[in-house]
């Protein structure tokens, strides 16, 4: 029992100790604490570490301070897409002491970019976090964050990645690079090596391109538009630039200027009083230089917008860059248009006009060509590259703003109907070219004549129906950007007021060739950097519309080339071109602007020609666009073959002369019924035996629905019951003659040829005409006899009128007839204008003047249609 006792009091003992045993929890707390922040110093230790030994491989991993690549320049080489060097690129260079560089330009430079150049040792550290704050306070670009010397290094040894080696490493090279040269030797080198747009690299090389004059002369003016330009060259550029950015540039240097007490506050606004065009002067280019200088801004444009390159990443890196320029033909169009060796219809492209223009591949969108200026003038002071300049497109807009739309939203056929009539007064009411309407006919026939009501109202169908934004996505999917009032699509889009440059139009059309793929346009087909790597083009073809709508598109400007009405003047070619014309005006409604647009399978090509205001327009005239064209189109098949044919897809049916698309209602592929003649009246004179059958007819309306080769058969049913056919004319009256006494009815029946369905005839239209002799006066058939001596030679006429109808034999009676008969003349029009017919119906009924003026408005129509278009031009075709 003892021992039970003891053990009981041990247990009571050890069981007192245990909430002693639980006191040390706080401290367990305070060692985990302690953990942490021993692991954090350890971790930070790591880092240094690390971060010194990152740091040390960097610097033992840069490249040595190599002189050579410190003098020299590594500017952008441009190879055609034969591989073959550009002309020098365009490119020039001289080499310049320091000595001979102005003061005020070395300060003008300075301040801009590194107002301590020299007090740090190659890097600033106040200046990497200032530069942030100049920049939100004075506007981007007004101070950056590395020093001229960090610069220099970048330019000459490293790559343009961002990644921490080659940072560390630029600023490891810059310290070495001050220890190791003067100050005045590393700003020498920096305004050697700088790339100053134009193709000017280096300070000396920019202000002989600018100013014609060495850098040793600049004045503060010309010193701060030089000092702004490295930064974005081709944006600032005072040449090819935008004047605007030059001038925002050049204050922000003379800002910077004045605040280091380099220039005055007088002299600080009087700078800003003279306009940039003042201040420059640019000096001569050779003729090779002139031809390349549009490709290289364009080169310069694709490489920041379509690569994301910034300006460090594209001047003075040694960048090739692969392009898609046909090297022979590019030089061979801009020596031949620009020294006047094209065969145009006047001796030479007027001295005071200007033409740009652009050739490239239907299907890859590549550009091939470009033709900038027509002159080019050396010493202009403001370099206008006329390929990439916009301008109001006229009528080539048609086929994107009108008829586009409504066949890809509404399956439009080629064979829809519009009309073509004034508007009401108050709407949008333009003219057209041929001062006339001329009432119901095709899309097909309007497009290749280029009438502007009926794409008006086809523009309005589309807006009504489907609203502005199907014909806005239309656009802006080939590349056009459309004419807008505020959010307002504005009516005149219809006729062409939105602008747009050759290229542009140019890569539109070639949608059209390619049916319904757009690729932006585009010369850049790859770049490789200095250590070899590269990047194909990021462009790539997109689906801009339906394949059907891009084909019928097609078919029917086939016909604006080689169709009877079509506006091209030139003539056809022996292969499947198809194109547009357009034409716009000035204030004054004379034309200012011409264009001609047209592509085969291979190749598409945009001219564009002008006239300045105070330039007569009659020296106008001539339609050189369409000669240019013809002239490059010729000579780009003679260099690469003749295209393949525009092939029609599966989507398409084609019936007779019209396209439709597949699925579309039967009732839309078929015409409506032949309609027949209406309102007869007969005219007759009795005691002459003759008179005149008139009718009245919808010509217009059935040639619209597709019928063609209208005429109309007269038949006589005589009071005895016999018959006999009078005549088939195509006019709405016949001559009548020789009626026997009682009543005779005549039969008129309407005749054409549909593709549809083949030849039609309408229901016939009756009408009766009564002699009755018997109540003639007796003194006048006393008279009778002596009166109707010689008319047996009218009944000889009659009977011989009827046996040429039968057998054609007596030339003398339809001699006599011809004044009378107009059957006679049906047949010479059967001969010579049935097409015209076809091609350009008869003024609009409404007008009051379809029944008598129908046949001479026709003929009429066809000969000035043939006239304007191979003699004067066109007029206002467009």
């Amino acid at each position: 029992m003892e021992r039970s006792r003891m053990a009981r009091r041990q247990d009571t003992t050890t069981n007192k100790r245990k909430p002693a045993a639980k006191k040390p929890k706080p401290k367990a707390k305070k060692s985990k604490f302690r953990r942490i922040i021993t692991i954090l110093g350890i971790l930070f230790i790591i880092g240094v570490i690390a971060g010194g030994a990152y740091t040390a491989y960097a610097i033992a991993t840069a490249p040595p301070l190599d002189e050579e690549k410190l003098v020299d320049t590594y500017p952008i080489q441009l190879l055609s897409a034969e591989g073959e060097p550009l002309e020098e690129n365009g490119q020039i260079r001289e080499y310049v002491s320091i000595d001979d560089i102005s003061e005020v330009m070395q300060q003008a430079v300075i301040s801009i970019e590194d107002r301590r150049f020299y007090e740090h040792n190659g890097v600033d550290l106040r200046r990497i976090g200032g530069a942030v704050l100049a920049n939100v306070t004075d506007g981007f670009g007004a101070e950056g964050g590395s020093t001229i010397t960090q610069q220099l290094v970048k330019q000459s040894f490293l790559s343009t990645d961002k990644k921490l080696k080659r940072k560390l490493q630029e600023q490891w090279l810059a310290i070495k690079l001050e220890r190791e040269y003067t100050k005045e030797q590393i700003l020498e080198m920096y305004l050697n090596k700088n790339y100053y747009g134009s193709g000017a690299w280096g300070v000396q090389a920019a202000s002989k391109t600018y100013f014609n004059k060495p850098v040793s002369e600049v004045n503060y003016q010309e010193a701060a538009i030089l000092a702004g330009l490295p930064q974005r060259p081709s944006a600032y550029d005072p040449i090819s630039g935008d004047q605007e950015l030059t001038r925002y540039r050049q204050e922000q240097v003379l800002s910077s200027m004045k605040r280091d007490g380099h220039i005055t506050e007088e002299q600080y606004n009087e700078a800003l009083d003279v306009e940039i065009a003042d201040i420059i002067s640019p000096g001569a280019q050779s003729e090779e230089e002139s031809y390349t200088r549009s490709i290289y801004a364009r080169v310069q444009a694709e490489l920041e917008e379509d690569y994301g390159l910034e300006q460090a990443d594209i001047y003075g890196t040694g960048l090739k860059v692969y392009t898609s320029i046909n090297k022979e033909l590019h030089t061979k169009f801009n020596s031949d248009i620009k020294n006047n060796n094209v065969n145009l219809p006047a001796d030479q492209f007027p001295e005071d006009f200007r033409m740009g223009a652009t050739v490239l591949n239907t299907k890859t969108g590549e550009i091939i060509a470009v033709i900038d200026s027509e002159q080019a003038k050396q010493g202009d002071k403001n370099y206008r590259d006329y390929s990439r300049e916009k301008r109001q497109i006229g009528s080539t807009a048609k086929p994107f703003f009108d008829y586009g739309p409504g066949i890809e939203n509404a399956q439009w056929s080629t064979g829809k109907v519009l009309i073509d009539k004034p508007f009401p007064e108050g709407e949008f009411n333009p003219k057209n070219y041929y001062l006339e309407y001329r009432g119901a006919n095709t899309m097909r026939y309007y497009l290749t004549i280029s009438g502007n009501t009926p794409a008006v109202r086809a523009f309005n169908e589309v807006k009504e129906e489907f609203g502005p934004e199907a014909i806005e996505s239309f656009v802006e999917n080939v590349g056009i950007e459309p004419a807008r009032s505020g959010d307002e699509l504005l009516p005149a889009n219809s006729l062409g007021v939105a602008e747009a440059s050759t290229t542009q139009m140019a890569a539109a059309y070639a949608t059209l060739g390619t049916n319904g793929m757009y690729t932006k346009p585009h010369l850049i087909q790859k770049i490789e950097f200095n250590d070899g790597s590269t990047i194909n083009s990021p462009i790539k073809a997109k689906q801009a519309m339906e394949d059907y709508t891009a084909y019928m598109l097609t078919d029917m400007l086939r016909d604006v080339v080689s169709g009877s009405n079509g506006t091209y003047e030139p003539g056809a070619f022996p292969y499947d071109v198809a194109g547009k014309t357009g034409t716009t005006n000035d204030k004054n409604g004379d034309e200012k602007d011409k264009w001609f647009t047209g592509y085969t399978t291979d190749y598409s090509i945009s001219v564009w020609t002008g006239r300045a205001n105070d330039v007569p327009v009659s020296l106008f005239k001539p339609n050189y666009a369409q000669y240019y064209f013809e002239y490059m189109m010729q000579e780009v098949t003679r260099a690469t073959g003749q295209p393949e044919r525009f092939q029609q897809p599966e989507s398409v049916l084609s019936l007779g002369n019209e396209l439709y698309v597949k699925g579309t209602k039967p009732k839309d592929l078929q015409p409506d019924k032949l309609a027949a003649p209406t309102g007869a009246s007969i005219d007759y004179d009795v005691p002459a035996e003759t008179g005149t059958l008139s009718w009245s007819y919808d010509t217009q309306g059935v040639q619209a629905a597709g019928y063609q080769g209208l005429s109309f058969t007269v038949t006589e049913t005589r009071p005895d019951g016999s018959e006999r056919v009078v005549g088939t004319t195509e006019d709405t009256s016949i001559a009548i003659a020789g009626l026997a006494e009682g009543q005779t009815t005549f039969t008129i029946v309407a005749n054409a040829t549909n593709a549809l369905v083949g030849d039609q005839q309408s229901s016939p239209l009756q009408t009766s005409y009564t002699v009755e002799r018997g109540e003639e006066p007796p003194a006048e058939e006393e008279e009778e006899p002596a009166t109707e001596e010689t008319p047996p030679a009218e009944e000889g006429e009659t009977t011989d009128g009827e046996n040429t109808e039968n057998n054609g034999n007596n030339e003398n009676n339809e001699n006599n007839e011809n004044n009378e008969n107009n059957g006679n003349d049906t047949n010479t029009e059967d001969e010579n204008t049935e097409p015209p017919t076809e091609e350009e119906p008869p003024a609009d009924e409404t007008d009051g003047e379809t029944d008598s003026n129908g046949d001479v408005s026709r003929q009429s129509t066809d000969s000035n249609g043939r006239g304007n278009g191979n003699g004067n031009g066109n007029g206002g075709r467009d």
